[in-house]
């Protein structure tokens, strides 16, 4: 169930990225002059919603800041890093957390299995204080494990619209080609900077998420007396690469280059967690 809720939550996500555009011309697909956020404009406090005064509007102005130096491509990935930096020790923990319950699996599977079909109340509180003793043992917090990307998602969000509305990054060019398209136009029109940029959006964000999957299963080979788990969560994981694509090629490409950079971060962060902590279990 837990893992259907992951899913139904970054459904959400998207579909608010998506969907949430009253600043967007449904016609141009452009967004509104009077919602470009300019560098120096004022802040926007009570001029639009909280979250958007406090963090859109700051994020916009970083990629603004930035833009003027060293162009639209090199600011987001500045922004990006900056962003990153800013959230590293949470994720950290929480990508660890996340580490230590794959490797718990055969161990967990032993004690759903020992529950099995046994649903009185004693029974569902012997499971659950097994569960809680395991969790202690190995000093693992669950709570831990999803809050490094709860804290993601308003970022997520705060990134996307200030990408999407800072005026330094609509006007500003890739390799010669504006950021205000989207990959479905490049697609359309057999761009090459396009199709690359969301090619390689795809390969990372893929990679992103089925590494730290592929660390955990070879960590579990040096324990050939434990039998590896079934792991349902190899279909949800295609599934959520599946949603990300099929909405990004809405996005405008300048939402492609954050997602790729931040992908690539969040790769490097795995292989350095996987190799500080190679020999822990």
């Amino acid at each position: 169930m837990r893992k259907y809720k992951k899913i139904a939550l970054l459904g959400l996500l998207l579909v608010v990225l998506t969907g949430c555009m009253s600043y967007v011309d449904p016609v141009t697909k452009q967004v509104y002059p009077e919602s470009i956020i300019r560098l120096g404009d004022a802040w926007t406090w009570g001029k639009e919603s909280w979250f958007g005064a406090i963090f859109v509007w700051p994020i916009a102005q970083l990629l603004n800041f930035f833009a003027q130096y060293v162009g639209a491509l090199l600011s987001i990935v500045i922004v990006t890093l900056l962003i990153r930096l800013l959230t590293i020790r949470g994720s950290i923990k929480s990508t660890i957390q996340q580490q230590k319950m794959q490797l718990l699996g055969p161990e967990q599977a032993k004690i759903e299995e020992k529950y099995r079909n046994r649903t009185d109340q004693q029974s569902k509180m012997a499971k659950a204080t097994e569960m809680q003793k395991l969790y202690q043992k190995h000093d693992i917090k669950p709570m831990s494990a999803i809050g490094g990307q709860l804290l993601q998602l308003p970022i997520m969000i705060a990134m996307y619209y200030a990408v999407t509305r800072a005026d330094l990054i609509i006007s500003g060019t890739v390799f010669g080609e504006t950021l205000e398209k989207t990959p479905m136009q490049g697609f359309q029109e057999m761009n090459v900077v396009y199709i690359t940029i969301f090619a390689l959006m795809v390969i990372f964000q893929a990679l992103s998420m089925f590494l730290p999957q592929y660390l955990a299963k070879q960590k579990l080979k040096k324990y050939p007396n434990q039998k590896q788990p079934a792991n349902p969560a190899s279909s949800m994981m295609y599934v959520s690469l599946a949603m990300i694509v099929f909405f990004a090629l809405t996005w405008n490409i300048g939402m492609s280059l954050y997602w790729m950079i931040s992908a690539m971060g969040q790769l490097f962060q795995t292989l350095y967690i996987n190799n500080k902590y190679a020999d822990q279990k």
